[in-house]
């Protein structure tokens, strides 16, 4: 059974028990350190995965009795053996809970929401440079606006009304296509840049899209700040 190691945050692993026993020994890992392993619902102190296996520890280097040598400081918490784990690096997405985003986009008639799916495109950004859901987005959001416009504009005009419908039409699939194309960039950024293993329903995409991304980045989010997974 492997085990992974957290502390402050940063994760280390994976590991097997003898080579966690060794790293206490050699004090790169620290009893009150977590770890986890697959089966486990929690992290838990170092010291309870070892339990009663005794850890030796090394014996101290001797002083020698040589005045004015340059100090020998401790080496950095972990030493230069533990691998960051991968999945734990890279930008944090957008601080924002799922909940406070369906909130303040009811309460603003869907203008938040709009607003918010702008500033996850420019997240998706910097995961992939060459993801497209901003441009989507750009032409999706305001061809719906103008495609309002020209229905009320048109009056009682039909012709005038269903040019203003057809509009609005267009910019929807443009911008469903932009949520997709959302979509794909976080799965193929988690699943190989950061393997997170990160799944996203198309149905939920289709139907509650921003909110439902805005879910999987919290979980995302809490996970890269504190180890733990949801």
């Amino acid at each position: 059974m492997n085990y992974y190691i957290s502390r402050d945050g940063q994760q280390f692993g994976p590991y097997t028990l003898a080579e966690v026993q060794r790293y206490v020994a050699d004090g790169n890992i620290l009893l009150t350190d977590l770890a986890h392993s697959e089966g486990m619902d929690q992290w838990v102190p170092v010291r309870q995965i070892l339990g009663n296996i005794p850890v030796q520890q090394p014996a101290p280097a001797p002083i020698a009795p040589n005045y004015g040598q340059v100090p020998v400081y401790p080496q950095s918490p972990f030493g230069v053996a533990p691998q960051p784990v991968a999945g734990a690096t890279g930008p944090l997405p957008p601080d924002l809970h799922w909940a406070l985003v369906l909130l303040f986009g009811i309460i603003t008639c869907g203008i938040f929401t709009y607003v918010w799916m702008f500033i996850q495109a420019g997240f998706v950004k910097k995961l992939r440079p060459d993801a497209n859901c901003m441009l989507l987005y750009g032409i999706g959001v305001p061809g719906i606006v103008l495609g309002y416009i020209v229905q009320l504009g048109g009056g009682s005009d039909q012709s005038v009304r269903g040019l203003g419908s057809l509009i609005v039409l267009a910019a929807a699939v443009v911008l469903i296509i932009g949520h997709f194309s959302l979509r794909n960039s976080l799965e193929d950024y988690y699943n190989s840049v950061e393997p997170l293993n990160l799944q996203l329903s198309g149905v939920m995409t289709f139907f509650f899209n921003t909110i439902y991304f805005q879910y999987h980045l919290n979980w995302i989010r809490q996970y890269k700040m504190t180890g733990v997974r949801r």
